[in-house]
């Protein structure tokens, strides 16, 4: 029987599994508490779901011989972005789109966007119409709703602040602990926590206090641990690596 053991788990996946050959006995009053937590801040927050929106140049002077507006698809990778690499994608994407359109002499397109550090909110410039009511819309992403804004000198502030940090809650899940719960349904949960450093950050979580669960078993044969988001979502990491360490000691030890 062990009476106290640190476990330690690595991976490039938030999902973490190990299997104990021979299994670890332990006392029936154990418990089990996060150590340490180790990763980076590179949960995506762009996804086929919100990677899209178009860009008119509605001018009479400007149709095609179609008979249309030029436009000017942006679709956004599946990435962990801040501002500034969704600025420079969409950018790299426009310059494709005006290098095309030259031999026809339109005007180019022209396009810039920031976020307010006292506010966080967005505003966008550009001399084309900017079409958000798209499917899989950016909108909500960037706090704008989901409708077109027309070219407008002063640019156009989102209605509500970004939402770039969409995982604004993980939760540690351990499938041998007890005792915690999510609303009326127990959970498996034995740490949370709200990711407070800058995208692509190194994120590391070591709790001042350890909270220890119930084990739900005193004969360990496997291990899963697995980050979840507040809706318990499974969270994807981009493939960095992922350290967890725990400790498992008698109740009252």
């Amino acid at each position: 029987m062990q009476e106290s053991v640190t476990l330690s788990l690595t991976g490039n996946t938030t999902t973490l599994s190990v299997h104990y050959f021979p299994p670890i006995d332990v006392y029936d009053d154990s418990e089990i508490a996060l150590l340490n937590l180790q990763t980076y801040n590179t949960f995506p927050n762009i996804n086929e779901t919100n990677n899209h929106f178009e860009i008119h140049l509605v001018n009479p002077d400007r149709l095609l011989n179609n008979n249309k507006f030029p436009t000017c698809f942006i679709t956004l990778k599946k990435e962990c972005y801040d501002i500034k690499d969704i600025k420079n994608q969409i950018l790299a994407q426009i310059n494709n789109f005006n290098n095309d359109l030259e031999y026809l002499e339109i005007e180019k397109i022209t396009f810039n966007i920031g976020i307010d550090q006292v506010d966080f909110r967005t505003t966008i410039f550009s001399n084309g119409t900017i079409c958000f009511n798209v499917e899989n819309s950016i909108a909500p992403l960037l706090g704008f709703e989901k409708k077109n804004y027309e070219q407008y000198i002063d640019g156009h502030r989102s209605q509500k602040v970004s939402n770039l940090n969409i995982v604004n809650s993980i939760k540690v899940m351990c499938n041998i602990a007890q005792g915690s719960f999510n609303n009326h349904m127990s959970s498996h949960s034995i740490y949370e926590f709200s990711p407070s450093e800058n995208i692509g950050s190194k994120l590391i979580q070591t709790p001042s206090n350890l909270i220890y669960y119930k084990l739900n078993k005193t004969n360990i044969e496997s291990l899963t641990i697995q980050l979840v988001d507040q809706d318990h979502n499974p969270i994807n990491n981009l493939g960095e690596k992922l350290i967890i360490n725990l400790h498992i000691k008698r109740f009252g030890s």
